[in-house]
């Protein structure tokens, strides 16, 4: 084989044969898809959640603008976080533990903020419970899914 002006032989995969799988150690870990998958759901979510108080009408006025303001700036923060971790995650999978946090506090967050009656509060109070529980657990599925992969590669490699 023809040696390359860097001193190595190029790697070049048998003819047929499947070149992700056969390329994939030269690569080290491979990207977990369930993480890619979860971090998208995560993403829509956020998306969601930011879009959220205009298409649910939230009171953007002095009534319910705890609400209004936190879900825009809670759920682009979640969707910018997710759509880091979907395009590479096996990088950053401590991206989807700080979505972990921030989809419980959604949950929690009509009760700490005061959701008081406002037009739409209800609404709005629903509607973060709801994301904040699938963002929570897309989250946890997407940093699981990742810190295993990197386990079982590393315990192949012989605890490198």
């Amino acid at each position: 084989m023809p040696v390359t002006a860097h001193g190595h032989q190029p790697v070049v995969p048998q003819y047929g044969a499947a070149p992700l799988q056969d390329m994939a150690p030269l690569y080290g870990v491979r990207e977990p898809a369930a993480a890619s998958v979860a971090s998208g759901v995560a993403f829509l979510a956020g998306v969601w959640l930011a879009l959220a108080p205009f298409a649910l009408d939230y009171a953007p006025a002095e009534q319910g603008f705890e609400g209004y303001w936190h879900d825009i700036v809670v759920g682009g923060t979640i969707g910018l976080l997710a759509l880091v971790r979907s395009l590479a995650p096996s990088h950053v999978p401590w991206l989807s533990l700080v979505n972990v946090a921030l989809g419980a506090w959604l949950v929690l967050s009509p009760v700490v903020l005061g959701y008081e009656p406002w037009p739409g509060s209800t609404t709005a109070a629903v509607n973060n419970i709801v994301v904040g529980g699938v963002v929570t657990a897309v989250a946890l599925v997407s940093a699981w899914t990742t810190y295993r992969t990197r386990f079982e590669h590393r315990s192949h490699e012989g605890g490198r």
